[in-house]
């Protein structure tokens, strides 16, 4: 199939993996992805006529890739929200300033454990593939989900604390990196030599994809409510440690893998 423009991204839904060629329908899962949102919100922030955007709602809805459902108060309007999750980014913008063969021929002359030279083989995939268009933090996020879910048994406890705590010891049993709590309100938890970004060098943009999706897991889980995960702080970014602050959602997707590729 021809490419329509300068991106492509696959999306998962409860139907299949679907292919996103359209910059506009792109641009609406986007804002579904940050919250729900009435028709007229999306006009507004996609700056389409109504019969367009009505068109791209549709086969977005047909397609299971959103959803929607009346305004109790006022059923001519409607609240639309996403059902699907962001796995891989393709664009000709995607690209490290950064001089692989130098970074990684550095990186191998501090080896000297395990632990540091697996960290290095992921960033090289990353790497590699960022330099050549391609992005997979979407899917590096959704394998932390599924981690973070078996994570869970190891160190789940009711008291939010103590759960922090089992996850320092988890953490430093594989040397993964240290875990410590540094507010409660929102949730912030600070992680120290964590192993996705150990020693990175800065690209200007967050890295620990895989730590993202585990904490989306275990709290999800813990509170019983969808949760959202931002990284505040990254050693990828030039701080010192990485941060992350958690806070609870109202909205569940529950995603069973089925189906072939469609383009969109």
């Amino acid at each position: 199939m021809a490419k329509t423009s300068d991106y492509v991204q696959l999306y998962m839904t409860p139907e299949g993996p679907k292919i996103i060629e359209s910059a506009t329908k792109t641009k609406i899962l986007s804002l579904l992805e940050e919250k729900d949102l009435y028709f007229d919100e999306i006009l507004d922030k996609t700056g389409k006529s109504k019969p367009t955007l009505s068109n791209h709602l549709k086969i977005l809805e047909d397609r299971g890739l959103i959803g929607s459902k009346s305004d109790p108060y006022d059923k001519r309007k409607k609240l639309f929200h996403i059902k699907a999750k962001q796995y891989v980014e393709l664009s000709t913008d995607i690209k490290l300033n950064i001089n692989l063969k130098n970074y990684f021929k550095n990186c191998f002359t501090q080896l000297d454990n395990p632990v540091d030279f697996y960290a290095l083989s992921l960033r090289s995939i990353r790497f590699f593939l960022s330099n050549n268009g391609i992005d997979i933090d979407p899917l590096l996020v959704n394998i932390g989900n599924f981690m973070g879910e078996s994570m869970y048994e190891q160190v789940q406890s009711p008291q939010t604390k103590k759960l922090i705590e089992n996850m320092a010891v988890f953490f430093d049993k594989f040397e993964a990196g240290h875990v410590a709590l540094i507010g409660e309100d929102p949730l912030t938890i600070r992680i120290d030599d964590n192993f996705e970004c150990k020693n990175m060098v800065n690209t200007g943009t967050p890295n620990c994809a895989i730590a993202k999706g585990s904490f989306e897991s275990i709290f999800s889980i813990h509170f019983q409510s969808e949760v959202s995960v931002e990284e505040i702080k990254c050693v990828a970014k030039g701080d010192k440690y990485c941060t992350f602050v958690i806070k609870k959602l109202d909205k569940k997707i529950n995603l069973p893998v089925k189906g072939s590729i469609e383009f969109i």
